[in-house]
């Protein structure tokens, strides 16, 4: 990682995981994904650019690599969520399920108009469900 500005998403990326996997292991499932859906709480003016977005994509999956617990799809959509909230930038979370030889997989993600921060190699297999109604 030569980049200052991967290396600064890298640390990011850590820091939102972190956080991300202390909500998961207090929160119940319905509360993780009522956060995730939840509306912003203020504006949204701001706007990630292609190259920012495969930035905080790289760095998320990168690091929940080499972490010592399991980052999985929902603590990565948790971390990208907390993340795009803090650049006041808007997203959808997106729940999908699969049925394949192993019975049914269920998967999280999100996305920024439209294209997928977290998640992506297995949001192409996935029926997303219809996202819920905030209100």
């Amino acid at each position: 990682m030569r980049d200052p500005a991967e290396r600064r998403a890298a640390a990011r990326a850590l820091r939102y995981l972190v956080a991300a996997r202390l909500l998961h292991a207090r929160l119940p499932a319905s509360a993780l994904i009522a956060r995730l859906s939840a509306a912003p709480d203020g504006p949204r003016p701001a706007r990630l650019s292609e190259a920012e977005r495969e930035r905080m994509r790289r760095a998320l999956a990168g690091m929940s690599r080499r972490l010592p617990w399991r980052s999985d799809c929902m603590i990565q959509s948790l971390a990208a969520r907390m993340w795009l909230d803090a650049l006041g930038v808007p997203c959808r979370f997106r729940l999908g399920a699969a049925r394949g030889a192993e019975g049914l997989a269920a998967h999280a993600w999100v996305e920024v108009d439209g294209a997928v921060v977290t998640g992506g190699r297995a949001v192409g297999r996935m029926a997303a469900f219809a996202p819920a109604d905030p209100d």
